[in-house]
């Protein structure tokens, strides 16, 4: 049992490794230029995450229907999901693409009001730049999402690989100028991710067609198919719910945070970095839970479905368990990786060193979520997200950082005991077991 989690957790664990590259690169290479080059980046990557939230909702459904289809043996079906869901995502991506070109700006700066307008122009033409290639990156990430369905994350991984080396070498000749190319700066950083994304969008899709258990076609002219988008949808819009609630909440919560002054906000992003580097085992292992338990319950063989959820569970906690110890102990040279200023160093660090206790709490919420949604149970997980993030999280914040004046800190005192009190929910809602019966 254990080699089946791990041949499927280790690849994605890879691969997340492997993005976590891409953000390292891009706010090293770009934290050089200054707080202010590195605080543009990160309101920009909040804006494109809060766009990306309907695309979330497409790949939960997607990867938990073509996990029950493969499970059953039904690779035709499998990839007619496949197939919507990158028509879909191109249409998300030109709507998307569209707001970001035609307002990025002002909504960023509606957004982030106290933040500087130097910051937030340089943060527009950022995602200005980076909302280019975003039908590329849509698909990437939604055939990737329905690849990891059928079992295959290995193809993923290595896509993820090279869309990486693409960006990292951009970034050397773009940000800096390297002959006979200019120096750029943070657009230079935004170019190199788009290259990269749209390099990456390519080898997806032909990686789709030569995946034997997704038989997907597009010889046919394309169209939405109303039923298959139906049961996407089905499972999707809870989840899109739950992670557009995430969304605000995290602006809120970055509002909160960038109104502290840049020094804090730039703290806060090399922190988030930093712990970033923890969500990998967990990502991986939920990842094994979502693609278990949808392909045994589409096997009708639901023991084994919920048997494989602890399983991934235990190895989770113990692989964040030790990245918790890591934090706390080499906290400053981890965060000095990100920054070469000591004031964002001494602050990020003692971030870095409260998330390190939340560390075995977010491993247990991550992979007890990732089962619940690869049985599609979607509506549970919103209404533990609606009432975590929105009201522990987003409510603490603003008692302790503002009303106690804990600055920084109580931000991240706050998030703490919102993954605790997560976990606790999503334990509970799997053990009771009413997922093993949802038809979808």
């Amino acid at each position: 049992m254990n080699r089946i989690v791990f041949a499927l957790a280790l690849p994605a664990i890879i691969e997340m490794l492997l993005q976590l590259t891409v953000g390292i690169a891009d706010t090293a290479m770009v934290g050089r230029l200054g707080a202010e080059a590195l605080a543009a980046v990160g309101l920009g990557n909040q804006l494109l995450l809060l766009l990306s939230t309907i695309l979330g909702a497409i790949g939960t459904g997607s990867t938990a229907l073509v996990a029950r289809h493969v499970g059953a043996g039904e690779y035709e079906s499998a990839g007619s999901v496949a197939k919507q869901a990158v028509i879909l995502a191109v249409l998300i991506a030109l709507v998307s693409g569209t707001i970001i070109l035609a307002f990025g700006e002002q909504i960023l700066g509606f957004l982030f009001r106290k933040t500087d307008p130097g910051v937030v122009a340089l943060a527009a033409n950022y995602v200005a730049i980076v909302g280019l290639a975003l039908a590329f990156n849509y698909s990437l990430i939604l055939i990737n999402s329905v690849l990891r369905g059928a079992g295959d994350t290995k193809t993923p991984m290595r896509i993820t690989a090279i869309v990486n080396l693409i960006n990292i070498v951009g970034n050397f000749f773009l940000i800096y100028g390297i002959e006979p190319f200019p120096a750029l700066g943070v657009q230079g950083a935004a170019a190199a991710t788009a290259l990269a994304h749209g390099c990456g969008g390519v080898l997806a899709f032909i990686s789709l067609l030569k995946n034997p258990k997704i038989q997907a076609s597009f010889k046919q002219p394309l169209q939405i198919d109303s039923q298959i988008v139906k049961r996407i949808l089905n499972i999707g819009v809870p989840a899109a719910i739950e992670q557009g609630s995430m969304r605000i909440g995290q602006l809120f919560y970055t509002m909160i945070i960038a109104s502290l002054g840049t020094v804090a906000y730039a703290a806060h992003q090399v922190a988030l970095n930093a712990e970033s580097i923890s969500f990998n085992p967990g990502f991986g292992f939920a990842l094994a839970a979502t693609t278990l338990v949808g392909q045994f319950l589409g096997a009708d063989k639901p023991e084994l479905a919920e048997r494989f959820g602890y399983r991934s569970c235990k190895m989770a906690v113990i692989f964040m368990s030790i990245m918790g110890v890591v934090f706390f102990f080499f906290a400053e040279p981890i965060v000095g990786l990100f920054t070469p200023e000591p004031e964002v160093i001494d602050l990020a660090a003692v971030c870095l060193r409260i998330v390190a206790l939340s560390q075995p709490a977010l491993a247990a919420q991550m992979v007890f979520a990732g089962g619940l949604r690869g049985a599609g149970d979607t509506r549970g997980i919103l209404w533990i997200t609606l009432s975590g993030f929105l009201v522990i999280r987003v409510g603490l914040t603003i008692v302790l950082t503002l009303m106690l004046n804990l600055g920084l800190i109580g931000a991240w005192i706050a998030m703490c005991i919102d993954v605790y009190y997560r976990s606790l929910l999503m334990w509970t809602r799997f053990r009771r077991g009413k997922w093993k019966t949802l038809k979808i």
